[in-house]
């Protein structure tokens, strides 16, 4: 079951990665890579930086990186469960 939910993680950490990509696609005219990534709030939600598309990629790209985490979390969870039922 953990395996499952590993793979599950890595695949939805995978999109968020492409999802991220997208959004730079869609900088503001002048923007540079380092000045939209390279900054203490990462470019979250600045309108100045990406259009209205690249704040959507931006937005999906959080959506699966936070599914990714906490399928992750989940995987673990079960391994450990696994390992102290089992074990005996």
């Amino acid at each position: 079951m953990s395996v499952f939910l590993a793979a599950a993680g890595a695949i939805s950490v995978l999109a968020a990665v492409a999802c991220e990509r997208l959004m730079h696609r869609h900088r503001r005219p002048g923007v540079t890579y380092w000045r939209a990534t390279l900054r203490k709030d990462g470019g979250w939600r600045r309108g100045d930086l990406f259009d209205d598309r690249g704040l959507a990629h931006q937005r999906r790209a959080s959506r699966f990186g936070v599914l990714g985490a906490g399928l992750w979390l989940l995987a673990l969870a079960s391994w450990v469960v696994g390992q102290i039922l089992f074990s005996q």
